[in-house]
């Protein structure tokens, strides 16, 4: 009874191995790609929407009587863009952002500080058949910063001018790099980081009949990290083509 038992045991123990084994002969084909590493199609001929939230901050000088912390402090900002992707590695688009930042100087909270920029951008896609998307984008335009003093304060304005004050200038340069992950061949979310170096020319104040040139402009700069979503409509999602070497 027990030598049968045995065998019943041996011959199971077998036959596990061996489905085992066939099994193993069975699967020819390859493991498949994790999700990061798994191809999608491209958007090509297709309109892209961006949008992007987070920190902004400014450095530096307005001009030779202001320095942009004593108006303006940390805040937070948020940007629309409208890109035509024509191909899938390279877009070309408009870019607008509003900043909303923390009033600074001798009478704290004594006034309203927002940023404004409008441009234009060219964005490059470094892997855009990938689940992982590194983009990088260069662009420039306009900037305004606006102070907005309360009611009975003339905090954040020009020596002896009282009232809301816009200083207007050029965004020289901004950079942008975005790590763009990819929920679907149409939608990505990322974190970013980016900076401008910008350049106030004039400004003009409430209750003004004309605009004056910013004393001694210099150069300066803002940055902005945080979060960014691109929705991409219409067009074709094309696959990357793999050149094969002929014999």
């Amino acid at each position: 009874m027990k030598a049968n038992t045995g065998v019943a045991i041996a011959a199971g123990a077998v036959a596990v191995l061996c489905g085992s084994v066939a099994a193993a002969q069975d699967f020819g084909g390859d493991v498949p790609p994790s999700y990061l590493r798994s191809p999608l199609g491209a958007p090509a001929n297709a309109l892209e929407l961006g949008l992007n939230l987070g920190y902004a901050q400014g450095f530096g000088d307005i001009g030779s009587e202001r320095r942009l912390r004593d108006v303006a402090g940390p805040g937070a900002g948020v940007g629309v863009k409208l890109v035509y992707r024509a191909v899938p590695k390279v877009g070309l688009g408009l870019t607008s952002r509003y900043e909303q930042y923390m009033a600074q100087g001798a009478e704290q909270g004594g006034a309203d500080v927002r940023g404004v920029t409008l441009g234009a951008e060219a964005s490059f896609h470094l892997a855009p058949f990938e689940r992982v998307d590194p983009v990088i984008s260069l662009g420039g335009g306009y900037r305004a910063l606006w102070t907005a003093a309360r009611p009975g304060v003339w905090a954040a304005s020009p020596a002896g001018v009282r009232g809301d004050t816009v200083t207007h200038g050029i965004e020289l340069g901004r950079l942008q790099v975005v790590l763009d992950v990819r929920m679907s061949e149409s939608v990505a979310l990322g974190p970013t980081i980016g900076g401008g170096l910008n350049l106030f020319l004039w400004e003009d104040t409430e209750g003004s009949i004309r605009a004056w040139e910013v004393p001694g402009s210099r150069v300066n700069s803002f940055v902005f990290a945080g979060l960014e979503g691109r929705f991409d409509l219409g067009g074709q999602r094309v696959r990357e083509v793999v050149q094969v070497a002929r014999r």
